[in-house]
């Protein structure tokens, strides 16, 4: 029996494979690369009744089990023929599995998208941003509130996005501590109370669950992912085959994703902490953000400083700052703007430039080099260097050699 061509559809988890001639479909899911073979689960329709579901098979190997079982249920087809109908089947989809994604020719023709952001200025449409920071900053909260922000399409404290549909993967708490979260964040901001997440706990490495999150992914129509958090979704492997396979993983499910990171703990002191894990991890990430707190014990009001430490699509976006009040029974939280050269330690995380000016037009007042160096406690050939460059253009220069000094522009 020959076989017209059949009609493959990618199904994002696996493939869709039609026989119009007999009015058969096969759904070929869940395919995985082992020892032995390439593996999947076979399900077979036969118009709309289920002949089979959710059987593994090897695609390399002997498919008679599988064949057997069908024409129990359909004897309209001979066993000789069912299993041809099988093996054809598994060779369209190998065919395709291996192939990978299709080429595409390069040239002055090719369409070119306007860069874009999915959450402005963090996140880009299709790629993945890490925030990293060390624990107890916040860090599921903020993910929270900006998964929200996408859930409603609102712009909230500086931070806009594009409304669309959110899934919270959650490898570090409960869905009754985030329920507590939304609740209070919508409570301060009005705009967000209709926000709704899907949400859902995992504790296998995301590379295994993957199949399973590319059909939520597919029947949610998600188009924004929250991963919390990176060590926890790789269960603590920070080598770069972790690495690897976690990016591997979330470049499948093509969504704009904001990831959560630590940091390692032999850098919480220095001025830029690196992610915890195999370098690769940053390497992989089309945009990275720092975060880092300001708070005095037992305060209710925080100050949070995102520090864009790299951008790979655009140049690297100014700090920003955003302050967060949260009153003693958890209740309420709100986030708001805020200016980081106001606050102590945050702002020297901000660039020498802005410091300067800053400072200078704090009164006005003529000022050495060597007071500002000292007073911004920055090296004072960082800041010679950085007053020659932007002489006139931020500030002025008064007098020459030692007695050199700087002001405001237009004193």
């Amino acid at each position: 029996m020959s076989h017209p061509a059949p009609e493959l559809a990618d199904l994002g988890n696996g493939f869709s494979v039609f026989w119009s001639d007999y009015n058969i479909r096969f759904l070929v899911e869940y395919l995985t690369r082992q020892t032995q073979g390439i593996v999947a689960e076979f399900t077979v329709l036969d118009g709309d009744k289920t002949l089979c579901e959710g059987q593994r098979i090897n695609l390399q190997t002997d498919k008679i089990r599988v064949a057997k079982k069908v024409h129990e249920y359909d004897g309209r087809l001979k066993l000789s023929d069912w299993t041809r109908l099988i093996d054809s089947t598994a060779v369209h989809v190998l065919r395709r599995y291996r192939e990978g994604e299709p080429p595409h020719r390069l040239n002055a023709d090719t369409p070119v998208e306007d860069l874009s952001y999915q959450v402005n200025p963090l996140v880009h449409p299709r790629k993945v941003t890490i925030l990293y920071g060390d624990g107890g900053l916040g860090k599921s909260s903020l993910a929270l509130f900006i998964g929200m922000l996408v859930a409603t399409g609102a712009s909230v404290a500086g931070l806009g996005a594009v409304r669309g549909r959110v899934l919270f993967l959650d490898y570090e708490d409960t869905l009754d501590v985030h329920a507590r979260r939304r609740r209070a964040i919508a409570e301060c901001h009005p705009t967000l109370k209709a926000a709704e997440l899907i949400y859902q706990a995992h504790h296998e490495p995301i590379w295994n669950i993957l199949p399973t999150l590319m059909r939520l992914v597919q029947l949610e129509h998600i188009e924004f992912i929250i991963l919390d958090s990176l060590a926890a979704a790789t269960c603590g492997d920070a080598s770069a085959e972790a690495a690897t396979k976690a990016f591997r993983a979330l470049r499948m499910l093509n969504r704009g994703a904001l990831v959560l990171a630590h940091i390692p703990k032999t850098n919480e002191q220095q001025q830029e902490a690196g992610i915890f894990g195999s370098v690769f991890y940053k390497n992989f990430a089309r945009s990275t953000w720092e975060l880092k707190k300001e708070q005095e014990v037992g305060a209710d009001e925080s100050v949070l400083g995102l520090f864009n430490r790299k951008s790979n699509l655009s140049r690297l976006h100014a700090p920003i700052g955003l302050r967060v009040r949260q009153n003693s029974s958890n209740t309420a939280m709100s986030y708001e703007s805020c200016d980081l050269s106001r606050t102590v330690e945050l702002a020297k995380g901000l660039p020498v430039a802005s410091r300067i000016l800053d400072f200078l037009e704090k009164d006005g007042n003529l000022y050495a080099a060597k007071d500002i160096a000292e007073e911004l406690e920055l090296s004072l050939g960082t800041v010679k260097t950085t007053l020659s460059r932007h002489n006139k253009l931020k500030w002025n220069s008064m007098g020459e050699g030692r007695e050199t000094k700087w002001c405001v522009l237009n004193r």
